[in-house]
């Protein structure tokens, strides 16, 4: 019994032991090799939330981006982000996107990189193949979603920066 009681103790401590040398995974959310800055935008807007149910009980459903983008030298808003994760510059162009790989936050939304997946021809945003989310504060619900809130829509207000490559 003392050999199974000093076995166990040797077994835990190693396991400790290479646990607390265990260092957290850093996703990349930089865009592929060869990619080349062409745009960068400041966003301030909100994220939509519905209070939601399933089998884990009850959260914070996402439903959209709700944003403008600014040029940060002309302090102008010059596009919009919304549903689909869709980005409308004011000359038309737009684009579709999704998310393909994001670094996530403590208290703040994620950083994240898009993939478009649809786009115009013509106007600033032709030729984007993604798009960075960056230095992002906000975003994420801070109160409880409960029975009582059930259907409700929550808007957490977020800021960011967005970089668009070609």
């Amino acid at each position: 019994m003392k050999l199974f009681k000093r076995a166990i103790l040797v077994a835990s401590s190693a396991l400790l032991a290479s646990c607390a040398s265990i260092a957290p995974q850093t996703v990349s959310i930089d865009p592929p090799a060869g990619s080349q800055e062409v745009l960068r935008l400041d966003a301030s807007g909100e994220q939509i939330f519905r209070c939601a149910r399933d089998t884990q009980g009850w959260f914070w459903h996402f439903e959209a981006p709700n944003a403008y983008l600014f040029d940060p030298i002309k302090n102008q808003a010059v596009a919009k982000h919304g549903y689909h994760f869709s980005f409308v510059h004011n000359d038309g162009s737009k684009l579709v996107t999704r998310i393909i790989r994001y670094r996530p936050q403590t208290e703040n939304l994620t950083e994240a990189l898009f993939a478009v997946t649809e786009s115009t021809s013509g106007g600033v945003f032709s030729g984007v193949k993604y798009i960075q989310r960056l230095n992002t504060r906000g975003g994420l619900p801070t109160q409880k979603c409960s029975e009582a809130k059930k259907g409700h829509v929550l808007r957490v207000p977020f800021e960011a920066q967005f970089v668009f490559y070609k």
